[in-house]
């Protein structure tokens, strides 16, 4: 036998082996990933579901959307509050012939009968009290148009904002926008408009941005378990619901700085229950 076939022999050998030490390394890693994934979990049996809408009717809290099955988790989040510029403001809605009055945490921009008030550099309320007549014909159409062409004014970047709430009464429209991240709510940020026939009637806004995405899987309570959580909730009898989420949930008021109460900039942002109601209330269960 001459040596390159002896050579020939010992690579195939060699080969042989190592794929046999592939499969075995991926067979050990798939039962890893198995053994760590959450096991069945009985509160979303059919059964269980059904006694939980069950006593959800009882208080005359109504379900007009599905109840999601799933073992929830989300990946950690760090969450920032959007900063907001006194002067830029002023530039953007008033060609800079605001009156610009700062006080602690503070700022307000007046402009004849239009004002923008800043609370922590970080709380936009847009007021108009005029009471000149711009849109004689309004209809919810033309105020998302209008809600629009103010963000586009003030510069906001509107590819996370998708509304969420918008109804019509005594002709002002109230449109809601709520923040999102690749197709997940983030809360509690908020987009808020009333808009009649002098236009943007009042805005306020509160933001956050992502900062920073962590590999960490944070498992809360199942969907069915955490609406149990609502039969306490007698301000929310006779509601009902039209949304269950699952969304990243900021509380700014477990994350304040010792040193500046009120005005943490920054923060965890923990996977929690979405539950909107017809009436556009909201309530966040992040139940563990």
């Amino acid at each position: 036998m001459t040596a390159w076939m002896v050579k020939f022999m010992d690579w195939s050998k060699a080969k042989t082996i190592l794929i046999i030490a592939f499969i075995i390394t991926n067979l050990f890693i798939s039962i890893v990933i198995l053994n760590n994934r959450p096991k069945g979990e009985p509160t979303l049996s059919r059964d269980f579901i059904s006694n939980v809408e069950q006593l959800l009717e009882e208080k005359n809290i109504h379900i007009e959307a599905s109840i999601p099955e799933e073992i929830p988790y989300l990946n950690s989040m760090i969450v920032e509050f959007e900063r907001a510029n006194s002067h830029f403001l002023n530039k953007a809605y008033f060609n800079n012939k605001g009156r610009i009055q700062q006080g602690q945490g503070l700022s307000e921009i007046v402009k004849g009968l239009e004002s923008i008030l800043i609370i922590n550099d970080r709380l936009i309320i847009y007021e108009n009290k005029n009471s000149s007549n711009k849109y004689p014909t309004l209809n919810m159409d033309k105020a998302i148009e209008i809600a629009q062409e103010f963000l586009e004014t003030g510069e906001f970047d509107t590819s996370d904002m998708k509304l969420t709430y918008a109804k019509e009464e005594k002709e002002v429209f109230y449109l809601e926008y709520s923040k999102v991240y690749e197709d997940t709510f983030v809360e509690r940020a908020y987009t808020n408009f009333q808009i009649d026939k002098r236009g943007v009637k009042k805005f306020e806004r509160l933001w956050l941005n992502v900062k920073e995405l962590g590999d960490t899987k944070i498992y809360i309570s199942t969907a069915p378990k955490s609406l149990l959580n609502l039969l306490g909730m007698k301000d929310i009898y006779n509601k009902t619901i039209t949304d269950i989420s699952l969304c990243y949930y900021f509380e700014p008021e477990k994350h304040e700085y010792i040193e500046e109460p009120g005005e943490a900039k920054q923060g965890k942002a923990v996977p929690a229950w979405r539950v909107q109601f017809e009436d556009g209330y909201k309530v966040f269960i992040d139940e563990y």
